[in-house]
């Protein structure tokens, strides 16, 4: 049987403290409340695809309303800001809501630790059916690695053409990936009388120095 876990992380900050009291044999805690101020599981998702005023909504939201609040906001920008077609923006859709992580316990696929980009990746592996599994063949495990390239491989689906490459949707040639257009002005770096601007990455590399990693628990290195 097949175990599959939905993760997402709050930070919550602490409303009300509890009073204890110091009679008995041990301090007693009341019942405390607390608000969440904001959820964060795919980066650059709710901070690109949602507008500012909308960032606080979906940080409250609870993974179950993401159906009716972020899957609106993720297709209002995909087809007004992006331009990207109906099919693209329904891959989107479907992929990154709810905003959760992932984990099927019964994957095969690598932990990942030690490897390079694009010789290895789980991220998005159980929500697009094994699409993004590398290793290619192994049953995907999901969540994410500390190397997983996870901003540009989500500025990547939302501009690039990552979901037609896939297969999971046709390519509407509309990504905003450097690609020569006579439409768009000439920039340093472009190869043609006129480029699209890059939007398909963060500029800054799973190894980027100072950071490192490790093979042994905890994986991060020691802070430079």
């Amino acid at each position: 049987m097949n175990k599959v876990i939905h993760i997402c992380f709050a930070f919550v900050v602490l409303a009300a403290l509890g009073a204890c009291t110091t009679t008995g044999s041990a301090p007693l805690l009341a019942l405390t409340q607390y608000t969440q101020l904001d959820r964060l599981n795919r980066p650059a998702v709710n901070e690109v695809l949602a507008t500012f005023a909308r960032h606080d909504v979906n940080n409250r939201d609870n993974p179950a309303d993401d159906a009716t609040n972020l899957k609106t906001d993720i297709g209002t920008f995909m087809t007004s800001v992006a331009g990207r077609s109906a099919a693209t923006t329904a891959i989107a859709q479907a992929v990154l809501v709810p905003d959760v992580q992932i984990a099927d316990l019964s994957g095969t696929s690598s932990d990942c630790i030690g490897t390079a980009p694009g010789t290895c990746n789980n991220y998005l592996g159980v929500e697009t059916g094994g699409a993004t599994q590398a290793p290619a063949g192994l049953k995907p495990f999901g969540g994410r690695a500390l190397t997983d390239e996870v901003v540009d491989i989500s500025l990547g689906a939302i501009f690039g053409n990552t979901f037609a490459a896939l297969g999971l949707a046709p390519d509407d040639t509309n990504e905003q990936d450097g690609r020569v257009d006579a439409t768009y002005p000439s920039y340093a770096g472009c190869a043609g009388a006129g480029c699209r601007p890059v939007l398909t990455s963060d500029g800054v590399a799973w190894n980027t120095a100072p950071k490192h990693f490790t093979t042994a628990f905890p994986y991060l290195g020691a802070p430079q």
